[in-house]
């Protein structure tokens, strides 16, 4: 069984998303992996308790011979602020940690995406080992990319 079979089954369909997207900020699912599902999890159906942190969404894709991706992703028109990214990124990885099973191997990356600036001492931060978002144990840093990039620049860079 596949993570992005086992999400897709284990999900209301309800908040599958076809775009990835808040107002004022936006990524490009093209060239995504062709095997995916993207949670919406502001959605009412979204697997969560209503008034729990999560990220924005949550992507799941690509195949089990090159490999799967699970990724939280939280979107904002302005400036990136670890303060602000970190509690909804952690949140996404307890949440993905919880729907894929642990026998099923993938691979993570936390993704912020903004569209405001990006101060060197923000960037840092980012980059410090106690601002990483740890899945099955393993901590992971943050994905800065900019708003109207492409996922697949997120997942491979």
């Amino acid at each position: 069984m596949s993570a992005v079979r086992e999400i897709h089954d284990r999900t209301d369909k309800r908040c599958h998303a076809t775009a990835c997207r808040e107002p004022g900020c936006s990524l490009s699912l093209q060239k995504a992996p062709e095997q995916n599902v993207l949670l919406y999890l502001e959605h009412d159906t979204a697997p969560i308790d209503a008034n729990a942190p999560r990220s924005d969404y949550l992507f799941v894709g690509g195949d089990e011979q090159r490999g799967e991706w699970v990724a939280p992703i939280e979107l904002t028109a302005s400036s990136a602020r670890v303060n602000k990214f970190l509690p909804q990124l952690r949140a996404g990885a307890e949440i993905a940690s919880r729907l894929i099973p642990r026998n099923l191997q993938v691979r993570f990356r936390p993704i912020a995406a903004y569209g405001g600036e990006l101060r060197r001492s923000e960037r840092d931060n980012f980059l410090k080992r106690a601002n990483y978002v740890t899945f099955r144990n393993k901590p992971t840093p943050v994905k800065l990319i900019r708003c109207g990039s492409p996922l697949t620049k997120a997942l491979t860079g």
